[in-house]
């Protein structure tokens, strides 16, 4: 007993299994509320800051042109409106302190209910930008292609998983 008079797990005599699987599930649900909503809010941000660079810099490439090939699937050499693109960049970094608000990591504002809704649609546009991505290949440049297919859409994938397992973890608390 500890000083409060209640139980403690140690002293409890359970089968080792069932410990065991105890420990397993426990470890599971202490990543999915630790290290899944900081990999998301930690790669929305890195994004985010990306986009509010390239709303006035083609960076890290060495001019527009190779940007506007590698990132906009475009040969024209013209930067995307950089207002847009500072939106974007906003929106993705609003996705990061939205998700750490779901999560419990920082003070929500706002109803529980609608911090969860906006977690479900981060998802479903992360998917749909994902799963659609593919269709954005069509007539795009070819630096385009080859990044969009094999980066820029499977990690909108991937990130719309991790909004997913967030999203249902605060639906089951």
């Amino acid at each position: 007993m500890d000083l409060y008079g209640q139980l403690r797990v140690e002293e409890v005599p359970l089968p080792y299994a069932f410990r065991t699987r105890v420990g397993i599930e426990l470890e599971a649900l202490d990543m999915v509320r630790t290290v899944a909503p900081m990999g998301l809010a930690i790669a929305l941000v890195a994004i985010g800051v990306l986009h509010f660079i390239w709303s006035f810099s083609p960076w890290p490439f060495k001019d527009v042109m190779t940007f506007t090939k590698t990132i906009g699937g475009t040969d024209d050499g013209v930067m995307p409106p950089g207002p847009t693109t500072f939106v974007i960049g906003l929106a993705l970094i609003g996705g990061a302190v939205l998700t750490l608000m779901v999560n419990e990591s920082i003070p929500g504002i706002g109803p529980g209910w609608l911090r969860l809704v906006g977690m479900y649609s981060l998802a479903a546009v992360l998917l749909v930008r994902g799963l659609g991505g593919y269709f954005m290949n069509s007539g795009a440049a070819i630096e385009f292609q080859r990044l969009n297919t094999f980066l820029y859409s499977p990690l909108c994938v991937a990130l719309a998983a991790l909004s997913g397992i967030v999203a249902v973890a605060a639906s089951r608390r």
